[in-house]
């Protein structure tokens, strides 16, 4: 499971957090690649009983900066290590374990790793080039470590606006292998003035991008499912000021602007 968690914590963190819980007491994946995980989000997912299930990655010092990403396995985290991106102007890197998966004597070993590339802040900046480096510096390193790779996370990619994805051979991005290209995983409606340009508001869909991903490169395994999860309100509604362009009504808060990503690989 993949989950960009959202870490605003003056929208209903609480509420929010309890939701994503249950979904990962009810999908109850072996891995979990969370991002923008704050100290205080921390300590709530900490507080659930799923918890103590997992092996967790180090927490950065809560001064260093405001979120992060962890990784969590029901099995033991080997050859950890946060390499930091050699292009960066915002200190990101990933984060990187090998999981040994049970029986070692048939199943191989797979190097997980997850992270958040450079966002776009427009108008500011798009981060188009950095955000590519990041990916492809990533990418290839993983390439060279391991024969089973799982590479998930928040890449902040829009496929209308990014370059693809830089894939090496061997390489393929679950979600499209599986033919769901256009599903979206980030709503921007949700990140301020984001959609609104001059007074106008884009529609929905226009906002909605495939932020989020798992690319993979997998010689002893093979891609079983692939899955959306998170798309449903969590009981509270927002009244939306109507623009001349495009009138929503109402809209409904979901867990994260971010929908999760389950992906399920088995043998070959």
């Amino acid at each position: 499971m993949s989950y960009n968690v959202w870490s605003r914590e003056d929208v209903k963190v609480y509420g929010r957090m309890k939701v994503i819980g249950g979904l990962v007491q009810d999908h109850s994946p072996d891995v979990i690649f969370f991002q923008e995980i704050t100290p205080y989000i921390h300590s709530i997912f900490e507080s659930f009983p799923w918890w103590k299930d997992y092996h967790c990655s180090p927490v950065p010092p809560e001064e260093e900066k405001p979120h992060f990403c962890l990784m969590l396995s029901r099995l033991p985290l080997e050859n950890y290590a946060c390499p930091n991106f050699s292009k960066t102007t915002t200190g990101k890197g990933y984060l990187e374990a090998d999981i040994n998966p049970e029986p070692t004597a048939t199943k191989k070993p797979i190097r997980i790793a997850t992270t958040q590339l450079a966002r776009p802040v427009p108008p500011a900046t798009m981060h188009f080039r950095e955000r590519y480096a990041q990916a492809e510096h990533a990418v290839s390193a993983l390439s060279g470590a391991a024969a089973n790779v799982v590479f998930g996370g928040d890449m902040s990619w829009d496929d209308d606006a990014d370059l693809p994805f830089p894939l090496p051979a061997g390489w393929f991005d679950a979600s499209a292998s599986n033919g769901r290209k256009q599903d979206w995983t980030y709503d921007g409606f949700w990140n301020e003035k984001a959609w609104e340009f001059n007074g106008y508001i884009a529609s929905a869909p226009w906002m909605q991008t495939r932020s989020d991903r798992f690319v993979c490169k997998l010689r002893d395994y093979t891609l079983k499912s692939f899955q959306l999860v998170g798309a449903e309100s969590i009981g509270t509604r927002y009244c939306v000021k109507k623009h001349t362009s495009y009138d929503p009504g109402a809209v409904d808060l979901m867990p994260s602007c971010h929908r999760g990503l389950v992906l399920t690989i088995v043998p070959k």
